[in-house]
């Protein structure tokens, strides 16, 4: 079973990250590649359209850990009830060849958690903390408009696969719908008003000099130009107005704790020259 190779997984981590969150989302992700492994070496479930923060470290290398896997797909190959084949498979596909036990739960049509039970026995849950680990699969009903696609081969912790999923500036221009649109409040009295992970994606797409699908950005937005989005994000991004509101959500997708610190303090200053 899977839960020896995830000891020594987890046991190497610690040895670097006190973070217990962070130690979390590491050990989420190698789940996240048994599932995209799983799915997308059946015949049934190719066609599944990989998308969000963690299709963009998986198959791209987003620099930050991602929570969720998230996938569009078509009525006409899966019907209406994507989440409730996969609950079934899914559980089937685990129980039989990785882990021993595992929880589902389907919540609101729209979402599939899969709960491990093992945070304790690898170390990394105290007593009165819960012992499982969920990892969240959430998925839509059909695919972006005017959408481009690519098929990435990924081999990684031993698991090889092929991911179908939007190419980069259609995936930049749903980023782009998230960081205008997406509401988000965490913190004392709702202080932390931005998701810190759209911003930190959207300078990522930046800085790579990545151009949005402008059709799908129209139809979802509005904006239809190059000059436009500027000027739209420009006033957005004034929302980052303490270093605070990007850090509390940075912190547990990315290792380096410092690199958060100061990128966040300074971070209207890295994007500005973009804009």
């Amino acid at each position: 079973m899977l839960e020896k190779i995830l000891k020594e997984f987890i046991y190497q981590k610690k040895q670097e990250i006190r973070n217990q969150a962070l130690l979390r989302n590491y050990l989420k992700e190698y789940i996240q590649y048994l599932v995209l492994n799983i799915l997308y070496n059946d015949k049934k479930y190719k066609e599944l359209v990989f998308k969000g923060g963690s299709c963009l470290r998986v198959c791209y290398g987003l620099p930050r850990l991602s929570e969720d896997l998230d996938f569009d797909y078509e009525e006409k190959i899966y019907g209406k009830n994507l989440l409730i084949d996969l609950e079934s498979f899914l559980k089937k596909e685990i129980e039989t060849k990785y882990f021993s036990k595992l929880e589902t739960k389907i919540q609101s049509n729209i979402r599939l958690y899969l709960k491990f039970p093992i945070l304790k026995n690898l170390g990394i849950a105290d007593k009165n903390e819960s012992d499982k680990l969920y990892v969240k699969i959430e998925s839509t009903l059909g695919l972006e408009p005017y959408s481009n696609f690519d098929l990435i081969p990924i081999s990684k912790y031993g698991f090889n696969f092929i991911v179908k999923t939007y190419d980069l500036p259609t995936l930049m221009a749903g980023k782009i719908n998230a960081v205008l649109y997406r509401i988000w409040f965490k913190g004392k009295e709702n202080e932390i008003d931005i998701k810190g992970r759209d911003f930190f994606d959207l300078f990522w797409f930046l800085q790579k000099g990545t151009k949005p699908n402008y059709k799908m950005l129209k139809k979802r937005t509005g904006i239809k130009n190059e000059e436009e989005l500027k000027k739209v994000l420009k006033e957005r991004i004034k929302k980052v107005n303490t270093p605070k509101k990007l850090a509390y959500d940075l912190n547990n997708f990315i290792e380096n704790q410092e690199y958060v610190k100061t990128f966040s303090k300074n971070y209207l200053q890295l994007i500005e020259k973009y804009l």
